[in-house]
């Protein structure tokens, strides 16, 4: 029980680091920021951080070819997921877009069933759908300008976070957290550098806006929440660390409530509500 609650704790507290990227997507945005700057240059710079770490604290990173070998793979599903999330932006509202990729805790529980490392419990099945109908509250839904191609990024980059959660803890059982944080952090960044040259190349920030929004995304948006992320995993099943995670739009359009003059409304409450329930389920079921 114990260990469900750190566990808990952890994964809401990384999805709440996770859910300022909106924040400082938003600033990057209106700093006119480009996008191909913004990404490499927040996995670079934590990987750097990270490895700085590991380094002063004596970590156990990957040292085998097999460990970089999931390291790689699990860094390349998640820029996979990324790219395919922002691309989605382009032909769908940001809320329908948020909708479709947080179907993926559904897809985590039904992948876990599948491959028989979890039961689906009537438990999870109600926290699913207490979760996802309280993320469909907090950003709603516009029907308007609907593009198939839209919606098929969108369920990809919901397929990719999925498979990147699973994945990664079943990984723990060969690479410690701390490990297997750094070593996706390294993978994800020489996939977003290449990202960044495919399209056009590089350009070092040079206004000290960009640089302080970089710094922001690069240790509360990444840092923080990638290494309490994996120790959070480590203790929970995949199924369960999906339903806590869909806190992370939950804390987005808060922050958009207190500082980007984003309004509150009920349905906001009401799915902040069921989101906070669902988690609550999950942590009180382990009891």
């Amino acid at each position: 029980m114990k260990d469900v609650t750190t566990g808990t704790i952890l994964i809401a507290t990384a999805a709440g680091g996770f859910g300022t990227i909106g924040v400082f997507g938003e600033l990057a945005r209106l700093a006119n920021l480009e996008l191909t700057t913004l990404l490499p240059a927040r996995f670079v710079f934590a990987s750097v951080g990270v490895a700085i770490v590991a380094y002063l604290n004596n970590w156990s990173i990957p040292h085998s070819t097999d460990q970089w070998a999931i390291c790689s793979i699990l860094g390349g599903v998640y820029f996979a997921m990324t790219i395919a999330f922002f691309l989605s932006l382009e032909y769908l509202p940001a809320g329908l877009a948020t909708v479709l990729l947080y179907i993926y805790p559904a897809i985590v529980a039904l992948l876990s069933v599948a491959i028989s490392t979890e039961s689906l419990e009537m438990f999870k099945l109600f926290a699913l759908v207490m979760s996802i109908t309280g993320v469909v509250l907090i950003v709603g839904i516009d029907t308007g300008g609907i593009d198939i191609r839209g919606v098929v990024l969108a369920l990809l980059a919901a397929l990719c976070y999925a498979f990147y959660t699973l994945g990664s803890r079943i990984a723990t059982a060969d690479v410690s957290p701390k490990g297997l944080s750094l070593g996706i952090l390294v993978t994800t960044s020489i996939w977003m550098v290449g990202y960044g040259f495919v399209e056009g190349g590089i350009s070092m920030p040079t206004e000290i806006s960009h640089w302080a929004i970089i710094f922001g995304l690069t240790i509360i948006s990444t840092v923080i929440p990638h290494l309490l992320f994996y120790e959070g995993i480590l203790r929970l099943e995949a199924s369960r660390v999906g339903i806590i995670s869909t806190v992370e739009p939950l804390v987005t359009v808060a922050l958009g409530v207190l500082f980007l003059n984003e309004k509150m409304t009920l349905s906001l409450l009401c799915g902040g509500a069921l989101v906070l329930g669902s988690v609550i389920i999950t942590q009180r079921s382990a009891s």
